[in-house]
């Protein structure tokens, strides 16, 4: 299944800094479909990033890789 950007917001603290991003994926493949929103924190950014160094393309990454470790199955 094929998983794509949908949404992308960005929430601002007082100070007018980023405090988190909302990332929205979804995907479907035949009759199964999922959607998804993924809060990004600072604490989920690689080392020696913060909001502002971070692509869209970034965000979608780490968000999908959010999404798989949340998803993973375990028995």
């Amino acid at each position: 299944m094929t998983i794509t950007l949908n949404r992308l917001a960005y929430q601002f603290g007082t100070d007018n800094a980023t405090s988190s991003v909302s990332v929205g994926l979804s995907g479907s493949q035949d009759s199964n479909s999922i959607s998804a929103s993924i809060q990004i924190n600072s604490t989920d950014l690689p080392d020696g990033k913060t909001f502002d160094d971070m692509t869209k393309a970034d965000f979608e990454t780490l968000a999908k890789s959010i999404l798989a470790k949340l998803t993973t199955v375990t028995a």
